[in-house]
Order: C-alpha cells, then structure tokens, then sequence
C-alpha cells in the first residue's frame, strides 16, 4: 500500500511536511516528491542543503504561528508532523513543551480549519515509557499524542501516531551517531558484557511507515511502534561499528560502574562548560539499559515490511565521516 500517484486515482493529494529540514523531514519529503506530490514544507528556518526546496512550497517560521500554519494546511491532505524541539542532555523544558505540545496543538487546530483529512505524527518510543520513568521529552511526546487522539475520538480529524525507535540512516544524529564518531576518534571504552538490548529502525523504513499510515483506514485513531524488525545489543554494535572503522576490538571491557563514573563526569564537563549535547548519563542509560520494541502491529495491520538492518547501512554512514589521521 502506499499514496497513490498520479495513476486513475487521480494525482498525488497534497502534503505538508513539517520539521522537513531535520534528518528524517528530508528523506520523507524526498519520497514523497519522487511519488509526485505537491509538498508543503514547513521549518523553523530556511533550508540549508538537503532535498531542493525549489521544487516544495516553503513556509518558515514558528509552529506556533496561526496565520502561518493556516497558510501551510491550505489545501492539504495529509500533514505529516515531524517539527520538534529535540531531546538532548541540557534542554529547556519549557521551549520542549511549547514546541512539541503546544506547537502540536496550534497545528491541530489549523489542521482542522483548514479541512486536512488527516495528521501523521511522529512521536517517540520514550513516550511509551512507564509514568514514573517518563523523560521530560518523552512526556512532552505522550502529551502531544493524547491531545491529537482525542481529536480524532471526537471526529474533528483521523490520526495516526508513529512512536519510532533510534533511527539510522545517512545524515543521522543522535546517540547511535555520537558513539560513532567517539569510537572513530579513538576514545569510547569497550562496552561491559551483558549489555543492553535494543531496537533501531532505518530511515527509509520509518517513512514507509509513515506512508502507510497516511492512507489506511485503520490506522485511524491507532499508536505504532516503528522498528526494523530486529533485536541488536549495544555491545555487538559497539563491535559493528569498530569493525566498520577499521578499528581493533579491544579485548578487555570497562566495567558499568567505572563507565558510569565516566559518563557522569563528562555530563559535568558539559553542565559546566555549556556544550549542547554533551555526552552524559542520558547517554549511559542508553548503553546499560534495554529498549526493546516490537513492530508487529503495524506490520500486520498496515502490511510494513522493512528491509533495512544497521549493519547493511553501516558503511555508507561511516563513509561520509571525516576521519581523523591515522
């Protein structure tokens, strides 16, 4: 299943993307004008690189602005909303949830004035988390979630709500990509066995999904998880990624509580220093802790069948890396 084209449906309905800068923002919007649509475009600021801006319609500016998103929804279809403030060591809770609550929210309401059929919203596995174990971001992604479900109980617009895990891909960020550079460098510690259990999903996967959901029936009103289908461990990536470098695989492994130590005296440097994104104990969390998730509903209620594996994609994202001399 996916959106029809231009074929005897008709042509390609409208789309608006927003957040279409960011990594997964562009390789959505790249599929979607491959598959003929007219894009809508909506960022914060104006593109620098990535998918040529010249063939979407471009809106700029904040998420909260009414008359703006009035302007981007205008003859739209299907808004695929991906704008958010991202989740990183030292952030500013109050900017989160005026962004992806509140900006969610005013998007809502434009959304629905302007007729748009329905919202996909990219939200996150950690707003699948355990009441007492919600991060500041991931609460901020449940709290969006539950106001454009409700909208859609109510008959105002469908929805369909996408909780991705760590996405891979080229242009990555995030947690996958800051081990990769640290390990290039030479200076991330070979991980403790047992290690931490969890589930990725490639970029190219994650916007099939999101196509499916722009045009099921039943996907109405429903919550994915979005993964490639397979379980990995920090430690057998950690091995994946020195592998790929050309790096030797040390044979011994640091233990948790020293790794511990070390993550929470880097996340001092950064407090301290003022670095964005600074490695820290969010970081060590990640690599001590599983986040196992399952894709099976969406793949048997909107027929997703992902194809890529971390690995398979491995040695083109660390191709575009600047190695260090050797």
């Amino acid at each position: 299943m996916k959106i029809p084209a231009n074929d005897r449906y008709g042509p390609a309905p409208k789309v608006l993307v927003t957040g279409a800068t960011g990594f997964i923002g562009r390789t959505l919007t790249q599929r979607l004008l491959e598959r003929q649509h007219p894009v809508n475009v909506l960022s914060r600021r104006a593109a620098q690189g990535g998918v040529d801006q010249g063939e979407c319609s471009a809106f700029t500016g904040d998420i909260n602005d009414a008359a703006l998103l009035r302007q981007a929804c205008r003859g739209v279809d299907t808004v695929f909303h991906l704008a958010a403030y991202a989740h990183v060591n030292h952030h500013d809770v109050t900017l989160m949830r005026a962004t992806n609550v509140e900006g969610t929210r005013s998007l809502l309401e434009a959304a629905v004035a302007e007729g748009v059929r329905r919202i996909v919203f990219f939200s996150s596995s950690l707003a699948a988390a355990e009441e007492a174990r919600l991060s500041d971001y991931g609460r901020a992604k449940r709290d969006a979630e539950i106001l454009l479900l409700e909208a859609a109980a109510a008959g105002r617009i469908e929805v369909c709500c996408l909780r991705p895990v760590n996405v891979y891909g080229l242009g990555m960020q995030g947690n996958l990509m800051t081990m990769i550079r640290l390990i290039n460098k030479g200076v991330f510690p070979p991980l403790p066995r047992p290690a931490a259990s969890v589930s990725l999903v490639g970029s190219q996967d994650l916007c099939q999904a999101a196509l499916l959901a722009a045009v099921a029936p039943r996907a109405d009103g429903k919550v994915y998880e979005v993964t490639d289908g397979r379980t990995y461990t920090m430690k057998g990536l950690e091995v994946s990624i020195r592998q790929a470098l050309g790096r030797p695989v040390p044979r011994w492994e640091m233990p948790l509580p020293v790794l511990w130590l070390g993550m929470a005296a880097l996340e001092i440097a950064g407090r301290v220093l003022r670095l964005d994104n600074a490695p820290g104990l969010r970081n060590y969390r990640t690599l001590s802790t599983d986040s196992v998730f399952s894709c099976e509903k969406l793949q048997q209620e909107l027929g997703y069948n992902p194809a890529a594996t971390f690995t398979g994609e491995l040695p083109a994202i660390v191709a575009q890396l600047d190695r260090p001399a050797q």
